[in-house]
């Protein structure tokens, strides 16, 4: 009966999957591409399923290999928490982080600032774009990790999420009518927030247009301050002069999203896997400043 899984096989099937390579692998790993293989033949025999496929040059996953991903990382990232915690060692080094536009970009970027304060040989350079570009400049290694909206708990190199629940944001003086059609202020399609918005209206049978798109959160926070109209934010982008559009006033809930760090293993530095945690300590404290 199988009651543990080595985590240095799990890290060598997530670093095949991150460098997409069993040679690049073995080169991150210090080991020949045989044991590569043979590891990944030893994790699948554990597991009794196969996880990769290889045509060619090219390594894909089975439905067994994608759904063992995000159970690798975590652990990996659980594992790779211990060992900085008792190592206590002084970071440094360039970290190039992808913040979403669609999120808190003001308090994520308040949170780095802090991490770098506090590690004064860290130097760190932020992309600011929407999610779904963010997880493809990790994919192509123009970025060490990306915080983003994670559609799927399957996404490729999703290592944590946090649950975080919308917010309906109006102007203080903002008042509707139920039975009248309601303004709204939103990113461009595809967008998770609009879609909550949609479907909540939808839900309730209450009428709704669109009055503005903007594609930075700024422009949102600006609109809705202006009284345009109501948009859905997290509780950390609540500006003052905003509130609460409530159930009371006819705002149906909306549903939660979940927010990820996303990251290659093979690729992370340590003073990236510093960062790391701290975001995600900040991420998830964001969700808890004010209820639904």
């Amino acid at each position: 009966m199988l009651t543990n899984v080595p985590t240095d096989l799990l890290r060598t099937f997530v670093t095949v999957v991150d460098l997409g390579s069993y040679t690049r692998a073995g080169e991150a790993l210090g080991r020949t591409q045989p044991a590569i293989s043979l590891q990944i033949r030893r994790l699948e025999e554990l597991l009794r399923t196969q996880l990769i496929n290889t045509e060619g040059r090219q390594i894909r996953l089975t439905d067994g290999g994608v759904a063992l991903g995000p159970y690798a990382r975590q652990i990996l990232r659980l594992n790779d928490d211990i060992v900085a915690h008792y190592a206590a060692e002084a970071l440094s080094g360039w970290i190039k982080v992808g913040l979403p536009t669609d999120f808190a970009n003001a308090f994520l970027l308040g949170a780095i600032t802090r991490f770098a304060a506090s590690q004064p040989d860290v130097r760190i350079e932020v992309e600011s774009r929407l999610s779904r570009d963010l997880r493809g400049d990790l994919a192509a290694d123009r970025l060490d990790m990306v915080v983003a909206i994670a559609p799927t708990q399957d996404e490729a190199y999703l290592v944590n999420t946090a649950t975080i629940t919308p917010i309906w944001a109006v102007a203080d003086s903002f008042r509707w009518e139920e039975k009248s059609t309601l303004p709204l202020v939103r990113h461009p399609d595809p967008c998770e927030y609009a879609d909550r918005m949609r479907n909540a209206l939808r839900g309730s049978r209450k009428a709704w247009k669109t009055k503005m798109v903007s594609g930075d959160v700024a422009g949102i926070q600006a609109a809705v301050l202006a009284g345009i109209g109501a948009s859905a934010l997290t509780p950390a982008t609540l500006l003052p002069g905003l509130r609460v559009g409530t159930l009371a006033e006819g705002f149906p809930p909306l549903a939660p999203l979940r927010i990820g760090l996303f990251y290659k293993h093979a690729r992370l530095s340590k003073a990236a896997h510093g960062l790391a945690q701290w975001l995600m300590q900040q991420i998830t404290l964001a969700g808890q400043d004010l209820p639904a």
